[in-house]
């Protein structure tokens, strides 16, 4: 994914048909989940699965790296919750550790500002690279979704600046 995020962050615009572009050259298989759309929106290659979303002319790209569900039938749901949290926590400093050593690490710009775009994460590590935000967390979005860990990378905007409760690295 490292060389794919490369290619990613040196495009002018992420737009949907230059993301699509890089992926296709990257071995990813697409599809088209939404007829309004002129590329695929849903992403996979090996146990990585990746997401284009928004409109555009600019979209976000989102690498899902590790996901679990969450179990109803589990007998304590709470103990579970905090069981898929922490695995997922424990996983995160290994993906920030392969960002920040790959092909990336010396174009990655630490900043005090909140890089999340105003999403909620259990816990992230977000940088600026030319124009772009990338970032790694552990997210839960609602009790119907899966806790994931995620990468992504979306067009960097002053008005994306949001309070974050999550934690950071």
């Amino acid at each position: 994914m490292s060389e794919e995020l490369s290619r990613l962050s040196d495009l002018e615009q992420l737009t949907g048909q230059a993301v699509e572009s890089v992926l296709v050259d990257r071995g990813w298989a697409g599809e088209r989940r939404n007829p309004a759309k002129e590329w695929a929106t849903t992403w996979s290659r090996d146990d990585a699965s990746a997401w284009i979303q928004g409109d555009g002319p600019s979209v976000e790209v989102e690498f899902t790296l590790w996901y679990r569900e969450v179990e109803e039938e589990w007998p304590d749901p709470d103990t579970y919750m905090d069981e898929l949290y922490d695995t997922a926590v424990a996983e995160l400093p290994r993906v920030v550790s392969q960002l920040e050593s790959g092909t990336l690490g010396a174009r990655l710009e630490t900043s005090d500002e909140d890089l999340t775009g105003g999403a909620d994460f259990i816990q992230n590590k977000a940088w600026r690279i030319s124009g772009k935000v990338l970032l790694a967390g552990v997210k839960h979005d609602d009790t119907e979704t899966p806790v994931q860990l995620v990468v992504v990378l979306r067009e960097y905007s002053t008005g994306d600046a949001a309070e974050d409760e999550g934690e950071w690295l």
